[in-house]
């Protein structure tokens, strides 16, 4: 007679199917492009006029929609590139590529906040 009483260990959860990490790294390139996908939409939504600022090297014309798109391309070109790497390194990369999405998306709020008011 055999008593099973619900517990379960580390290994008996743990997956031997080599593509799992695989796939679980899949999904997050796929979130990831989304909300950079995302952020392109609503950054093509700015209209924002151009301002001249002026820097420590003189006038610069300050273009929000065109600066947003820089930073939006450059960590397309950061996830390009994480998907090439081995397993510690893409880890600290897409680390990296989370906290520019968010610092984006959080830039991008305020800007389309302070725009309506």
């Amino acid at each position: 007679m055999e008593t099973n009483f619900g517990l379960q260990t580390e290994s008996d959860s743990a997956t031997i199917h080599p593509f799992d990490k695989a796939g679980n790294q899949h999904s997050q390139e796929s979130r990831i492009e989304a909300r950079l996908r995302q952020l392109g939409k609503q950054v093509e939504g700015l209209n924002s006029d151009s301002c001249l600022v002026w820097l420590p090297s003189g006038p610069h014309v300050y273009d929000c929609e065109f600066d947003f798109n820089v930073k939006v391309e450059a960590v397309r070109w950061m996830l390009r590139i994480a998907k090439h790497m081995r397993d510690s390194a893409r880890e600290v990369m897409f680390f990296r590529i989370q906290n520019s999405l968010q610092q984006l998306e959080r830039t991008l709020q305020a800007s389309e906040w302070a725009s309506v008011t």
